[in-house]
């Protein structure tokens, strides 16, 4: 028999490692949808390129929002390294936002029709790039091994669903915002009454 060996205690590397979470995909989705939510109202910004510059900032906090969510180290620089490779890859999906952007300059006309086809369009890009990622962290993924080549024909089909989605989206939030609310209905009617 040997003995049993010792390793001495300046020896043993402690390493850290984040546990990956299984995400309920509701969960993860609700997450999505939020973005989703917060790109349409960016794409609204009547400002030229600003409205651009927002969506990619939403997407990308929702990306490390979502890789937080996983467990996933996300570095910003990967992060946007991902976005990047994502919407490059999506030019002919996304390509018509600069010109909805830029026809926003035209008085009137060119503002509601490029901000409701610009909020749209943000919208469902902000859903494709969500669905793309919670689907590569959940099948075990990370920022650093993520190949946007491999998503192209997702990411076409998710931006095709995001616009339906998108779309609705925005038809429940106009209801919502004009119709009142339980509490505000009875507490206007005790206003005009007095």
């Amino acid at each position: 028999m040997t003995e049993a060996q010792t390793v001495p205690p300046e020896a043993v590397v402690e390493t850290t490692v984040t546990p990956r979470r299984v995400v309920p995909k509701a969960e993860a989705e609700v997450l999505i949808d939020k973005y989703m939510l917060g790109a349409i109202g960016v794409g609204l910004v009547p400002i030229p390129v600003l409205d651009l510059v927002g969506v990619g900032a939403v997407q990308f906090t929702m990306i490390r929002k979502l890789a937080a969510l996983y467990g996933v180290e996300a570095s910003d620089a990967r992060v946007r390294t991902v976005l990047m490779s994502l919407l490059g890859g999506a030019v002919p999906a996304f390509g018509a936002l600069p010109l909805f952007a830029f026809a926003q300059m035209i008085p009137v006309i060119g503002w509601t029709v490029g901000a409701g086809a610009a909020s749209i369009l943000s919208g469902a890009s902000t859903y494709a790039v969500g669905h793309i990622m919670r689907r590569h962290f959940e099948a075990g993924g990370t920022v650093d091994d993520f190949n946007a080549e491999n998503t192209k024909e997702a990411l076409k089909e998710l931006v095709e669903k995001g616009k339906t989605v998108a779309k609705s989206a925005a038809r429940r939030s106009k209801t919502a915002a004009a119709e009142p609310t339980a509490d505000v209905a009875p507490a206007a009617a005790e206003v005009t009454a007095s």
